[in-house]
């Protein structure tokens, strides 16, 4: 277990968070999240006029006594709500004195934790086109430490193209899709979200950068080298080309959060030296 990412801390956290997201679904198991669907839980919806074949244990004889009519109580049906997080492995999420990579980790097991609190069920996609790692599903606090060790053991060395494995993916039905990513798939994000809209998904992206990439401070002559394709590329950093980065990286954001608002999507920007705290404050205003 890397005890840097899921520390004593971190686990004491968890116990204090709460998770505001109540995605309304029309099909799923058995859970603690309110259905459109009318069933058994013990929260009363409506009535309905009674006809032949219906539970005449649900007839509400308090109403008949009132309107010597025959109504059957309905009530709402609790699902299971499905949580689909997504997490970019790409070799630059490891980039940052507090690492893109680790923010990633503990964003992820915290979502996983309170979910399953929630009696929630979450599946795990790593994206990473340089190595094939099946996704985990994580439906009870019982198997956490099981999504723990998972995520522990994901490498963050390759490549993500988060539109192709998305696109390939096939829901089964509504739930919550979350994406944790630095985003530097600007081309690509469009289509990702009208995918998952399509798919009847509530898309939670999580837009995570290391503080070097929000406020760089470098000046003089510095190579620099992708650190996904090894393409490198000699500058030579002024204040304004520092402005000028800050402007495109401002720029940037905005048309992300176009794009959310285009496709009713949620938009956090994540810092990656956040205390994990802030992720559940900024969920809680997802509607």
């Amino acid at each position: 277990m890397n005890e840097t990412v899921f520390n004593k801390e971190f686990f004491q956290k968890l116990e204090l968070l709460s998770l505001n997201i109540t995605p309304t679904l029309t099909t799923g198991s058995s859970g603690s999240r309110k259905s459109k669907a009318k069933g058994m839980s013990v929260e009363f919806s409506d009535y309905k006029d009674y006809v032949a074949g219906d539970d005449f244990r649900r007839i509400d004889w308090n109403a008949y006594g009132r309107f010597r009519k025959l109504y059957i109580k309905l009530f709402v049906e609790e699902k299971q709500a499905i949580f689909r997080i997504f997490i970019d492995c790409s070799k630059s999420m490891s980039y940052g004195e507090h690492k893109k990579s680790t923010s990633a980790l503990q964003v992820a097991a915290a979502l996983s934790y309170i979910s399953t609190k929630s009696l929630d069920k979450t599946f795990i996609h790593p994206i990473n086109t340089l190595e094939s790692v099946p996704p985990i599903s994580i439906s009870s606090k019982n198997n956490f430490i099981n999504c723990i060790d998972y995520l522990s053991s994901l490498d963050f060395n390759g490549k993500s193209s988060l539109y192709d494995e998305i696109r390939n993916f096939r829901f089964n039905g509504p739930g919550v899709s979350v994406i944790i990513s630095d985003l530097f798939i600007q081309d690509d994000l469009d289509k990702i979200l009208k995918y998952l809209r399509y798919n009847k998904q509530k898309v939670i992206l999580i837009h995570t950068l290391c503080q070097e990439e929000m406020h760089p401070k470098i000046d003089g002559r510095l190579k620099l080298i992708d650190s996904e394709t090894g393409l490198e590329k000699n500058i030579y950093i002024t204040p304004t080309l520092l402005k000028q980065y800050k402007n495109s990286l401002d720029k940037y954001m905005k048309v992300i959060h176009n794009y959310c608002t285009k496709y009713e999507s949620q938009y956090i920007l994540f810092p990656s030296d956040s205390p994990i705290e802030k992720i559940f404050y900024d969920l809680g205003k997802f509607k």
